[in-house]
Order: structure tokens, then sequence, then C-alpha cells
């Protein structure tokens, strides 16, 4: 593959490198989340500063390095400008970047997870509110594709239909009243609202509401999937 290729990319985030220059995470469509630096990026006169905030979706040109790849071009295709402007948005969309970021590694080529974040962040552009909802639903995608969903449907251990009311990451998902494991407390509405959140495309979730108890029995259940089997601990919480 030449030095040189374009592609679609989404910011992530960035790091100061050196006096002037900047290193961006782009999640692009081809090769997944690239570490890319931005020479003279902090100077005044820099042409790529104003593109380069977290949700821009842009078209690049890229020079390919050993470990950290170089921008040299750049243009906007979506500035994604209205979640950054809205705080309660921009925590929900923080927070799914940062499980996006934790969950892949660097050049690991994720298609499905490219097109889930474009799709994320169209939606949370017309949304007015419902960001938990969304963002929770993103998240428990993001483990579907990347294998480590939860068994939701019946007990893990025992296969027992009624009386689901824990949850155990080290196990695989949720337990009844009957089995053992380590695990915690779960309600039936949150285990049902999981199930929503999954089925439904992003579209059909946006809008929704989900009280804040509900909300953060999920987010438990997606941060403990995550530190068992990926060995990571998600640190922004989505509201």
């Amino acid at each position: 593959m030449p030095p040189n290729y374009s592609t679609e990319a989404i910011v992530l985030g960035s790091h100061k490198l050196r006096d002037a220059d900047r290193v961006v995470n782009l999640f692009t469509a081809e090769r997944g989340k690239v570490p890319t630096v931005v020479k003279g990026v902090r100077k005044v006169k820099s042409r790529f500063g104003g593109r380069l905030e977290p949700f821009t979706y842009l078209q690049v040109q890229l020079h390919e390095g050993r470990s950290l790849h170089t921008l040299t071009g750049a243009d906007t295709i979506k500035t994604h400008a209205v979640i950054r402007e809205r705080p309660m948005a921009l925590q929900a969309g923080l927070a799914f970047i940062d499980m996006l970021n934790r969950v892949t590694h660097d050049f690991e080529k994720r298609p499905r997870s490219f097109n889930l974040l474009v799709r994320f962040l169209n939606e949370m552009d017309e949304a007015a509110a419902g960001y938990m909802a969304l963002t929770l639903a993103a998240e428990l995608k993001l483990l579907l594709l990347s294998g480590f969903l939860p068994h939701l449907e019946t007990c893990t251990s025992c296969g027992a239909v009624e009386n689901l009311s824990r949850f155990s990451a080290q196990i695989g998902g949720t337990l009844c009243e009957n089995c053992k494991g380590e695990s915690f407390q779960v309600t039936g509405r949150t285990l049902t609202t999981m199930r929503f959140l999954l089925e439904k495309p992003l579209a059909e979730v946006t809008g929704t509401e989900i009280d804040e108890n509900t909300a953060r029995e999920i987010w438990r259940c997606v941060r403990e999937v995550c530190r068992y089997h990926l060995g990571t601990d998600l640190r922004v919480e989505p509201w």
C-alpha cells in the first residue's frame, strides 16, 4: 500500500507534541484508530487548527509512518459542532469516544465500529434530549461488535428465564436469584431497557428518556464488562 493515502476519519481527541505540533487520534474508515502527527497546528496561521475538534468528520490525506502517521491535508465533511455546544451532549459524546478509544487498538480495522460512530454522531446532532439513551445504546452495540456482549435473556449459569436480578461480567451476563457468582443487583427495568437499546437502531432510540437509576445500572454493566474482558476502565460517565 502506498505511503500516502486518503480516507474518511473522525477526530477522537488529541494531545500536545513538542512546541507547535499535536498528536491527533483519528478513527478512520480504512485503518481504524490512527495516531496522527499534525505539524505546526498550534501556530496561529495553521490551516488545520479549527478542523481538529473532537467529533469532526473529515476527508483526510495521510502519510504513513512507522508508529505515527502525518496529516498532509484535511477537508471537513461535517463539524458536529452542535454536540460541542450542548454541555449534556458533549459529556455523552465524550463518554462514547472514551469507550471507543479504550476497546480498540491502533491500526485495528473496525469498519463496523466506524459506521456506528458515524450514526451515533448524526443522531446526537439531531437529538434535543435523550443523550444518555443514545450513548448507552451505542456503547452496548460497541460491545456487540467487539464480541463481548453480555447475555441478557436468561440466567447465564442455569438458563432460567425468571427471577433475573443480578449481573455478572465474570460469568457473562444475567444471573437468577438461585445461582452463585460474583455479581451485583440489577432491576427488571434495567434488563428490559438494555434489550431495547440493543435491538433498536439508533434512529429509533433518539428521544428516549431513561430514569437516572436505570441509566447508572446499565452503565455499570457496560463498565464492568470492559473491566473484566477488555482490561480497561471507562473513566468518562455519560452524564
